[in-house]
């Protein structure tokens, strides 16, 4: 049986979690599990499974058997009732599960309620989609016919990183499991007791059978590893950083899985002249600053300004984050949470402190006061202008409340210094001349591109990316379509 909400508390405690494997809840036993840290102090907050390949190959037994045996796959009505069901008891535990995410994740609480809620939306849309999944016909002669179908994948994983952990995860769970697939979710370990919580939420709704769903937490070096080789594993959805993603995309090449990747970003902000510049900084700040401390795949990274701008929007920039309160998510007053792992917490420093050596710092890169860096993960954003175009930091992907500035003359040099990194997840285009929006946009190679707004995600829009970004499409209809196959059946009574 898994653990409830009610003892959700601060600090005074560490919950221990259970994997769910073939229709069993799996403890972690003597050794205790990973530890899940709370990055905003260091102490421990959450225990999971360490799990093994043997619970890998378990899991896709019975997720085998489920889809062999139910009627899951070809009964529609079921699947959305299962996933309208799960959207309401989402619903009613919003508040104790964000608590549980900042904890784990670091983020402040007001996101963490927003990443909570609004997966209720896109479950319930994918519900409305499961029962208009739909094939095609053809004429093809006087007595021949051709159907296409679409027909489920099989066995689907999805591996969900720890930056935005429960969206993310539901962003793939809901489609595949609303296109008839069984599903075994691999959980960044650094939150896999927030989203193992969403997880029970789901296996505990009526009508839902045993095997259809899993939930494998444990290393990627052994389980997920163990997921990706498994040749009953049709297909894999990650999110994540680009060389895991390339790794997984090398070995599913074994066994011809279908993979889905949504990758690694280093999204521009255009910023012209004669855009809303007060609306425009306060997007840009809030989304590569205060929005998960920048740790979110479409980040804005790269601001690209019209030169002659260039100074003011400094300036404002480094008004924006002038004393700036960086502090744990469950503190109200806190406008900045922590970095969710050590090691992330070490990169971004370590970019940090390359920008103070090859560019201008504009503002900001100074060490969090009065905290221990020894166990507190707090650090305060930093703006540099005056970079090679490929320095490290124009060029990688940072993760982290880090900015670089470029200045452009022409949309054509705006476009080329957009299209100049290797990755093409997101962007964003700020201005009131609709032909310059409308160039821009079409110029720059990015999955979406927002037009005087910023990170906007819908359940009936697509998402993905361009280039080293990833491959697939995720949300909308296209989302749906990605965890299903065509068959084609010919019907010709030709004598």
């Amino acid at each position: 049986m898994r653990p409830g909400f009610a003892n959700i508390r601060e600090y005074d405690f560490v919950k221990k979690y259970a994997a769910y494997v073939a229709g069993e809840w799996v403890d972690a036993g003597a050794d205790g599990g990973n530890a899940i840290v709370d990055p905003a102090s260091g102490e421990e907050v959450s225990q999971a499974p360490a799990l093994t390949p043997q619970h890998v190959d378990a899991a896709v037994g019975a997720a085998q058997r489920a889809l062999a045996q139910s009627d899951w796959a070809t009964d529609a009505r079921l699947r959305a009732d299962v996933l309208l069901q799960w959207a309401g008891r989402i619903e009613r535990n919003v508040e104790a599960l964000a608590r549980r995410l900042t904890l784990e994740n670091g983020k402040l609480l007001g996101e963490a309620k927003f990443e909570i809620a609004n997966q209720v939306n896109v479950i319930r849309f994918n519900a409305g989609l499961a029962r208009s999944l739909c094939g095609h016909s053809h004429s093809l002669g006087a007595r021949v016919m051709g159907v296409v179908l679409r027909e489920p994948m099989g066995v689907v994983a999805v591996i969900s990183p720890w930056n935005w952990p429960i969206s993310l995860l539901v962003r793939d769970l809901a489609p595949a499991l609303a296109a008839g697939n069984a599903v075994l979710s691999k959980p960044a370990s650094q939150t896999a007791g927030i989203s193992i919580e969403i997880l029970s939420l789901l296996v505990e709704c009526e009508g839902l059978p045993e095997g259809v769903v899993g939930m494998l937490t444990g290393s990627g070096g052994s389980v997920g590893q163990a997921i990706v080789e498994h040749p009953g594993v049709d297909m894999l959805a990650f999110t994540g950083d680009g060389a895991t993603g390339k790794g997984i995309a090398r070995d599913a090449a074994a066994t011809v899985k279908k993979v889905a990747l949504e990758l690694g970003g280093k999204s521009p902000f255009v910023l012209c002249a004669d855009a809303d510049m007060e609306k425009a900084i306060a997007t840009l700040a809030r989304f590569i600053f205060f929005t998960t401390c920048g740790q979110i795949c479409t980040a804005p990274s790269r601001l690209l300004v019209e030169s002659s701008v260039e100074k003011e929007v400094c300036e404002r920039l480094a008004q924006a984050i002038d004393g700036v309160k960086v502090g744990p998510g469950l503190d109200p007053a806190s406008q900045m949470g922590a970095i969710t792992t050590r090691d992330q917490y070490e990169k971004i420093l370590s970019f940090v402190e390359l920008g103070k050596k090859e560019a201008t710092l504009v503002a900001g890169g100074e060490p969090v006061a009065g905290v221990d860096h020894g166990k507190c993960n707090f650090i305060a954003p930093a703006i540099f202008s005056g970079v090679d175009p490929q320095s490290p930091l124009v060029q990688e992907e940072i993760f982290g409340p880090v900015l670089t500035v470029q200045p452009f003359a022409s949309d054509d040099e705006a476009v080329h210094l957009a299209n100049s990194t290797p990755f093409g997840l997101a962007s964003g285009v700020f201005t009131q001349n609709l032909d310059r929006a409308w160039f821009l946009s079409r110029g720059i190679k990015a999955g979406t591109v927002w037009v005087n707004n910023y990170n906007r995600f819908y359940a009936e829009t697509e998402v993905g990316g361009y280039k080293e970004s990833g491959v697939g499409r995720m949300a909308g209809f296209d989302g749906l379509h990605e965890f299903t196959q065509t068959k084609h059946i010919n019907f010709d009574s030709t004598e």
